[in-house]
């Protein structure tokens, strides 16, 4: 990498990181905190889970649309001042309701996609996978910090501060937007390039394109309804909520690990052909070992150590797989559908789980978690031969 395509990466992971704080810090202590919000309940606490996909869903593409239009960064400062005010909010009306409504706004500053096409225009062809995973592990590296300081932060400041520590990093982020990112021409999109016809529409919704959607969409749809009922299942087996973050902590840097190895050494071409099928086998083998655990501390940790390697391989081959397709002109259009299939799982998932948790036993949601695995495994392998036998 050149110096401009470094100075680039490290920003947009530096960004990621801190954006995606505010989203991941939640998780852990939501679904016990949020019963002591007024008219908290499973329900609604999934609702405030899964609203911030919601909005990104609802959100992403239009941003994608006029990042294509206009500078891509000053599309992402706007919707960082969105982020902003979705993060006060969160943190001054003390109900669930009020919670609702600032994370949909917290969701309605969807520029992920704008920031993965900002990447792809700035960062050569031959880098962009390691700039990409590098931007995964960020993502994977604000999950391990949120983990760990979200519990710590409300047990010292209390459930409100997550938001205004949310709200602080979503200026700095717009700090580093406004000078480290170069605002040249040459990276702004004409506008007669985002004309949307019907030839665009079937570009950006072939084959290759919807595999990495709906993986994205699985992935995140997975990972909000573990979290819904993991922390509680660990707690039955005689883990104490205030030392999950040690547990989480172990389990991440070990899938890190496993995933930098995996990145600088691996040159077996069939693995790398079929990383993400192999990946989505590994998700499966842990929603196995999940049921077989029942209050098996030992087999627990297993099982989430399994979930979260296959889950942070994956958030860097999906979307690298994805830039190694000619996106053309349509780069915000296609990583903001990418971006909105990521939300829509998180929405889905959050929402979905917490209705699920109100009238279905543990052993039943993650049964189903199989049968939702076993659906993505059978669709991606027949996308890949549909794929394959059009390229022959």
């Amino acid at each position: 990498m050149n110096f401009l395509e470094l100075q680039v990466t490290l920003s947009f992971c530096t960004i990621f990181l801190l954006r995606m704080l505010g989203m991941f810090m939640i998780l852990p202590v939501l679904s016990k905190y949020g019963m002591f919000l007024e008219g908290g309940n499973n329900f609604l606490i999934g609702l405030a889970i899964g609203i911030y996909g919601v909005s990104q869903v609802i959100f992403q593409i239009p941003f994608g649309i006029l990042s294509d239009t206009f500078s891509r960064k000053k599309i992402i400062i706007l919707g960082l001042l969105i982020f902003f005010i979705g993060n006060i909010i969160s943190a001054n009306i003390h109900s669930i309701w009020g919670l609702i409504i600032g994370r949909f706004l917290q969701g309605a500053g969807a520029i992920s996609g704008v920031c993965m096409a900002f990447l792809s225009d700035l960062i050569r062809e031959e880098n962009r996978v390691k700039s990409i995973a590098f931007i995964g592990m960020s993502f994977a590296f604000s999950f391990l910090i949120a983990v760990i300081t979200g519990p710590l932060i409300v047990q010292y400041f209390g459930f409100f501060s997550l938001f205004w520590v949310s709200a602080i990093f979503s200026l700095l982020c717009i700090i580093i937007v406004f000078f480290s990112l170069p605002c040249s021409e040459n990276f702004i999109v004409k506008k007669n390039r985002s004309t949307l016809d019907y030839k665009v529409l079937k570009f950006i919704f072939n084959k290759v394109f919807i595999r990495s959607y709906i993986g994205i969409f699985f992935l995140h749809f997975l990972l909000m309804m573990n979290f819904m009922v993991i922390p509680n299942k660990l707690e039955l087996s005689g883990f104490c909520l205030n030392n999950h973050w040690k547990l989480y902590l172990i389990t991440i840097l070990i899938s890190f690990l496993s995933l930098f190895f995996f990145i600088a050494y691996c040159k077996l071409k069939y693995v790398l052909e079929h990383i993400i099928e192999i990946c989505i086998i590994f998700l499966f083998f842990s929603g196995l070992v999940f049921i077989e655990s029942k209050n098996n501390l030992l087999l627990m940790i297993i099982a989430l150590q399994i979930f979260f390697i296959g889950f942070n391989f994956l958030e860097v081959f999906l979307p690298s797989h994805l830039n190694k397709q000619k996106l053309y002109n349509y780069k915000g259009s296609i990583m903001s559908i990418y971006s909105t299939s990521q939300f829509l799982g998180i929405s889905f998932g959050g929402i979905f789980s917490g209705w699920l948790c109100s009238f279905l036993s543990v052993i039943e949601i993650f049964l189903f978690e199989i049968f939702m695995i076993a659906i993505w495994l059978m669709f991606s392998i027949f996308c890949k031969k549909n794929i394959f036998s059009l390229k022959k």
